[in-house]
């Protein structure tokens, strides 16, 4: 039997294993010294004055502790299979289903809590949880009779819990459907893989293996063997990391910095820049290009980063996998990629130039493009933006602007505009607007997107002309002119780029000759 199902078989043991022979369900533990316990340890997730980590083993034994000797109890059953969850990914959320489901439809008369209304809202908790886990950044197409089965737990529980709660059942549908769906686009494309157990076993070994120090290296041989382990082992790794979440930034850094790290020249070429390498196959190629299309963002994914394993000179593919992350809206996993590209052509700067066998480019026009706009930034040295003459450091939007740079690092830059956008939505009149404005601008200077930067800068200093404010906040053009005329300079050269820093230039020269002079 595989992993899945021992954990499945077992939990479903609990669920039908009687609290006594007089009572299956035991008595109501709602004011026990135990369910308190575990209410506590649940609520340092909401908690102002606890770390927030939650200590899910703790829910998990607690739980079933709860469920086995004392009550058979919804509430306790709900925290159970999120924490199984948290535990055991994916497998333990079918084991934490399968027994719920089989409590709400086989014992429903005697579970606990006695009202309907308070069975309903402990099934609810968890319906926001399933949808946050269940999202589209699972690659499921490797892991489909786990998710069948899943789909099946989920859709028996929806029926049971319509059949005695009407209009106040959980509304389970719209994750059922959601499931369904992707369960028959991965469906399209089925791969060879073996059970799920199988996935498990490798990634137990994979963590043994990394874990446990192996017999002493003392020559060249012995260590590009042991490197070749690391390789084969962290494959499976990153592999697993990705099907539990497409984001997840640990499986493209490690991919990333043990495929490129014995790579220090570049491979052999002629005149043309030809190599001897073949690229990835035309027709495998066209299939990436069609899931792309489909949107099937973290199954595609996870065969990409399958592929740059084996082929650390396809440039193209770091481009189709930061799209793919694009699509599922995963900024710093993006962040990630478009940084490990960057010390890599730091390393091999000709690289881009280079041709397969056959005189196809490394990189495509596409992929040039992306380079040059998303990856190339961050080899440039940070650009340093012209000081900013804040008069009122405690403004509003300079407090929300420093509070925005704080969280860039760690969050990302959406969140970090969107605590600009709702500040600026208590300005008050349209110069405030203006400068609410400027601040997200500054901020997307900070996070090196110049081009960002840039736009609005333009329309700022369009603002400020039309409607002539420049002459009556010439301090404010000039602090504009100064910060867009930087981002010319940092930001790839081509005709318009060079035409607007040189426009930026004349005029700066014209209101600010010293500063130009400086």
């Amino acid at each position: 039997m595989s992993y899945s199902g021992k954990l499945s078989a077992h939990y479903l043991a609990l669920a039908k294993a009687p609290i006594s022979k007089e009572r299956f369900a035991g008595a109501d533990v709602r004011f026990s010294n135990e369910y308190e316990a575990l209410e506590s340890e649940l609520g340092k997730a909401q908690s102002m004055h606890e770390s927030g980590q939650v200590d899910w083993l703790k829910i998990r034994e607690g739980s079933e502790v709860l469920l086995r000797s004392q009550s058979k109890d919804l509430r306790v059953a709900a925290w159970l299979v999120w924490a199984l969850y948290q535990r055991e990914s994916f497998q333990g959320l079918l084991a934490g289903l399968s027994l719920l489901h089989h409590l709400c439809k086989n014992h429903w008369p005697d579970i606990h809590p006695i009202k309907n209304r308070t069975r309903a809202a402990s099934i609810n908790w968890l319906v926001p949880r399933l949808e946050q886990a269940l999202g589209d950044d699972i690659a499921i197409k490797e892991q489909l009779p786990l998710f069948r089965h899943l789909t099946e737990q989920l859709e028996g529980l929806d029926t049971v819990c319509t059949a005695h709660l009407g209009d106040d059942a959980p509304l389970l549908l719209p994750l059922c459907r959601r499931l369904n769906t992707m369960i028959q686009r991965a469906t399209d494309n089925l791969p060879q893989a073996g059970a799920i157990g199988t996935v498990v076993a490798q990634v137990k070994q994979v963590a043994s293996q990394l874990l446990m120090p192996g017999a002493p290296i003392e020559n060249e041989k012995e260590a590009h063997k042991a490197l070749r382990a690391q390789q084969e082992n962290a494959g499976s790794l990153c592999s697993w990391w990705l099907k539990q979440k497409a984001t997840d930034v640990r499986a493209l850094r490690l991919n990333r910095t043990l495929t490129w790290l014995t790579i220090d020249v570049m491979p052999e070429r002629n005149a043309e820049q030809i190599t001897q390498l073949r690229g990835v196959p035309a027709d495998k190629l066209k299939t990436y290009q069609d899931s792309l299309h489909q949107g099937d963002y973290a199954n595609l994914l996870v065969e990409i980063e399958a592929s740059l394993a084996k082929a650390p000179f396809w440039l193209d593919g770091q481009r189709l996998a930061w799209e793919c992350l694009q699509g599922l809206n995963a900024e710093l996993a993006m962040g990630e990629v478009e940084v490990h590209f960057a010390l890599f052509i730091q390393r091999l700067p000709g690289v881009i130039e280079l041709r397969w066998h056959d005189g196809t480019p490394f990189a495509d026009p596409a992929t040039r493009a992306w380079i040059a706009s998303q990856v190339m930034p961050h080899l440039q040295k940070p650009g340093t933006a012209p000081e900013i003459d804040t008069t009122h450091n405690d403004a509003p939007w300079e407090l929300t602007l420093e509070e925005a740079q704080s969280i860039l690092s760690t969050d990302g830059l959406k969140p970090a505009v969107q605590l600009l956008k709702q500040g600026m939505q208590n300005a008050r009149g349209a110069r405030e607007c203006f400068l609410w404005r400027f601040a997200m601008a500054r901020l997307c200077f900070s996070a090196r997107k110049y081009e960002l930067a840039k736009v609005q800068l333009e329309v700022l200093d369009q603002t400020l002309q039309h409607a002539g404010l420049n002459t009556w906040e010439p301090t404010l053009e000039l602090q504009v002119l100064h910060l867009l005329h930087s981002c010319c300079e940092l930001l790839p050269q081509n005709h318009v780029i060079r035409e607007c820093k040189e426009e930026t230039y004349r005029r700066l020269c014209h209101l600010d000759l010293e500063r130009v002079i400086e």
